[in-house]
């Protein structure tokens, strides 16, 4: 049966970090004129047939055939409406993922959508671009970053019809420019040979991976700086600490740290906030969180300080140890990202589009 098929795959590639972190990738199967998308907040790793939303793919469809407003708040909030209107009854309270206007644009049976960091190397990559072309010819559809939602599915929406009118032939890879792939296929099984032969030419190209073991710090700053920051945050904060090799090279000064200043994909934004900040001393900690929170309207995420590594700061434990988890995946992004021209972060604009998008802000309080 689709839906049990759809299961047993999404909890397969759920369950493996080195694809999925936190509540990252979707996965769809389609039935005649039934799709089962993930819905919105659940997680691939555990979910189960009620974690997924039964939708009418006739008036998934009927969304491509209207003309939405051009301001950002009117479109989405208008296409979401439709979205929402295509649930099949009994449905009422899901929500479904904000990729499905996407998922729903490949006929093949089973869709899979992750954000791995070594796919990520080369879509996060400043020639990342030439490097698909030259690695998957036309295997593989790029699409260029571009603001999520109702935008994104609309242009993958023309590039797959524009694909089948010159092909002959439906696409079933795409690769999204800091965002990640998608995989379609009507046998579960070729959805994990496509994946990995990805991944596998990616590797060819970027062999090493990040060093993550603990490196040398100091270890007396380190206790100082914690102190610190649980004083600045207040005593309902939780502070993940990680000096890691990784993280202690890209904190070593204020140019090693631009190279991850800014936020690669839509996942580091929601769980991670768009921007971390640098600290050289203890003495700079209170006034620099103070700055950014009269600048952006929160509090930052992720400190890197000098001779340390990063501290993952929230409000709760989960909350915590994710952010350390979506900031070591960007990380992870930066180094593979140098086999392919150097790391390309997105827009300010983009980024500021997801930090006020309404789905993902959903997303982020499931």
């Amino acid at each position: 049966m689709v839906l049990e098929a759809l299961v047993k795959f999404s909890n397969f590639y759920g369950s493996n970090e080195e694809l999925v972190l936190a509540g990252g990738g979707n996965t769809s199967a389609k039935d005649g004129d039934v799709m089962y998308i993930k819905g919105s907040g659940t997680r691939l790793a555990d979910i189960t047939a009620e974690g997924f939303v039964k939708m009418s793919r006739e008036k998934i469809a009927e969304i491509f055939t209207k003309t939405y407003p051009d301001n950002d708040k009117e479109r989405e909030a208008l296409s979401l409406a439709d979205l929402m209107a295509a649930k099949l009854p009994g449905q009422e309270s899901k929500r479904p993922s904000v990729e499905t206007t996407l998922h729903s644009l490949f006929p093949q049976t089973y869709v899979l959508h992750l954000h791995p960091a070594l796919v990520n190397g080369i879509t996060c990559a400043a020639d990342g671009k030439a490097w698909a072309q030259r690695l998957f010819g036309n295997e593989v559809l790029w699409i260029d970053a571009c603001k999520p939602g109702y935008t994104l599915a609309k242009i993958c929406y023309d590039t797959l019809n524009e694909y089948k009118a010159a092909s002959g032939a439906d696409a079933d890879m795409l690769l999204l420019e800091n965002h990640g792939i998608f995989i379609a296929d009507n046998d579960v099984d070729a959805l994990g040979e496509k994946l990995f032969s990805v991944m596998a030419k990616i590797r060819e190209q970027a062999p090493c991976d990040p060093d993550f073991s603990v490196g040398e710090f100091d270890g007396d700053k380190a206790q100082l700086v914690f102190n610190e920051i649980a004083d600045t945050f207040g005593e309902d904060s939780v502070i993940t600490y990680e000096p890691s090799a990784q993280s202690l090279e890209l904190a070593s000064s204020a140019e090693s740290f631009n190279k991850i200043r800014k936020p690669f994909n839509p996942d580091q934004v929601v769980y991670c906030k768009p921007y971390p900040i640098y600290i050289n001393s203890i003495e700079e900690i209170a006034p620099v969180v103070e700055e950014y929170k009269n600048a952006n309207g929160f509090l930052p995420k992720i400190i890197f300080v000098k001779d340390c590594g990063i501290y993952a700061v929230d409000f709760t434990p989960k909350g915590s140890e994710t952010a350390a988890a979506l900031f070591n995946d960007a990380m992870k992004i930066e180094f593979y990202a140098r086999a392919f021209g150097g790391a390309k972060p997105m827009s300010d604009e983009l980024t500021d589009f997801i930090v006020n998008w309404e789905a993902e802000s959903y997303r982020s309080k499931q």
